[in-house]
């Protein structure tokens, strides 16, 4: 709902009336409901799977399954479009290709080229024949990325890599998402780094064995990059807030780890 002045609209929930956020006149929200009656009539092979709420309700996430793909034999991938929405300002209306990959559970963007849009905004006049118009190209907008999405996993699967290929691609995506390794560290925070790298690069390559014994798959670009993006996606913080699991399937699906993800699939690619 919302309560409305000359000078503002404070954005409210309906259930126990705590006020979302604070917008000009002219702002029309897009309430939940809407974004569900979107989400239902997407198409009938287009099922409705799950809802996220965060924030205390100011964003929203709903999840809509389009079908699967085999990655390799028994590597599943199941194709998302999430509607992804706020009451806060933070988050315009968008339709958000994205899939899970079931055999280590995470989560990735469809926008794997280079120059691809993450998502599609729907511009929400306040008119919902015109919003499923926006809707209806949204849809082709996800077509046409998850197309794109099947033919790049396919190049990463297909490219073969020799153990000295991995260590350094490993420690190339260390470099890129953390700090880049010095060879002879000199320094403490060199040092420490060097550690750091070396940690994690250990447990990338207990999750690239321990999958490639399961799906009896080659060492392959797809298997490796995964490996980075799982350990991304769960890893618990040694010190500090422990984060939510909204918060974290949050980040997983439009936040930083999803950021990193795209970075380290984008960057296999240009290896393939």
């Amino acid at each position: 709902g919302d309560a409305q002045s000359d000078d503002y609209v404070a954005i409210v929930r309906d259930d126990n009336n705590s006020i979302l956020s604070i917008q000009s006149p002219d702002y029309k929200p897009v309430q939940n409901s809407e974004v569900f009656d979107l989400a239902y009539n997407l198409g009938a092979d287009i099922k409705v799977e799950s809802a996220l709420s965060m924030n205390g309700g100011r964003r929203m996430v709903v999840l809509c399954k389009t079908g699967t793909m085999d990655a390799t034999t028994n590597d599943v991938v199941e194709k998302y479009m999430a509607l992804v929405n706020s009451h806060d300002g933070t988050l315009a209306l968008a339709a958000l290709p994205t899939s899970v990959r079931i055999v280590c559970q995470n989560t990735l963007s469809m926008a794997m080229a280079e120059g691809m849009k993450k998502s599609f905004r729907i511009v929400h006049t306040g008119d919902m024949n015109e919003t499923r118009k926006a809707m209806a190209n949204a849809l082709q907008f996800y077509t046409k990325t998850g197309k794109l999405f099947e033919e790049k996993v396919d190049i990463l699967v297909r490219k073969e890599l020799t153990k000295a290929d991995i260590q350094k691609f490993w420690m190339d995506v260390w470099g890129m998402i953390e700090e880049p390794v010095v060879a002879n560290p000199q320094t403490e925070k060199e040092y420490a780094n060097y550690l750091a790298a070396t940690v994690a690069i250990r447990k990338w390559a207990d999750t690239f064995d321990g999958e490639r014994q399961e799906l009896n798959a080659p060492a392959n670009l797809w298997l490796a990059a995964n490996a980075v993006t799982k350990e991304l996606q769960h890893r618990v913080p040694a010190r500090g807030k422990k984060p939510t699991f909204e918060s974290s399937a949050f980040s997983n699906l439009i936040g930083k780890n999803q950021d990193n993800t795209i970075s380290v699939m984008k960057y296999a690619l240009t290896l393939a």
